[in-house]
């Protein structure tokens, strides 16, 4: 039994357009980066997150993680990574704050905490998904580098993720070009 052209012409069409549909979806969902995390100190030493966008409202949450993929090895007497150490959010609680802002990372780093070389992650989000941010990275002993007036960023060169401190001038300028 031979195929027509005609079915066949139409089955590829119809792959093609649900293929398209599903790809539509899938970037659809994706909220777009306005915004650039980072990370600071108060002139005490307590880490801020430091957050600069572009859109027309702060971003409502900052969400900070253990990030699987900057993992080191923990020696066999320190804590692993677990559900101890959920998730931390933190709301933007001044709806009105201009970029750049702080917020305080309350209850972080948490005690005991993680061996010294697991690594974290921060971004900002929106509840109604419009935007987000590029993320910082960074491990534990790089805490203690930040200064008042300085923010840690993370930066993608050659490929690879590389670390910067930049001025809060610079960081604020960094988030005004996120668009």
């Amino acid at each position: 039994m031979a195929v027509h052209p005609l079915a066949t012409a139409r089955r590829t069409t119809a792959s093609l357009s649900a293929a398209l549909l599903v790809l539509a979806g899938l970037t659809s969902c994706t909220p777009a980066i306005k915004a650039v995390t980072g990370l600071t100190a108060d002139a005490d030493g307590r880490p801020l997150a430091a957050l600069a966008w572009c859109a027309d409202q702060p971003p409502d949450v900052v969400v900070l993680r253990i990030a699987d993929d900057l993992a080191s090895p923990s020696p066999s007497d320190a804590p692993t990574p677990s559900s101890n150490w959920p998730e931390w959010r933190y709301d933007v609680q001044q709806r009105d704050a201009t970029s750049p802002a702080t917020v305080e990372l309350t209850g972080f780093p948490p005690s005991p905490g993680p061996a010294l070389g697991t690594g974290f992650r921060m971004r900002v989000l929106t509840r109604n998904n419009s935007f987000t941010s590029h993320d910082v990275s960074f491990r534990l002993p790089e805490l203690a580098d930040l200064k008042p007036g300085s923010v840690l960023i993370t930066t993608i060169e050659t490929n690879r993720e590389v670390q910067k401190t930049v001025s809060l001038d610079e960081f604020g300028r960094l988030g005004r070009n996120a668009c």
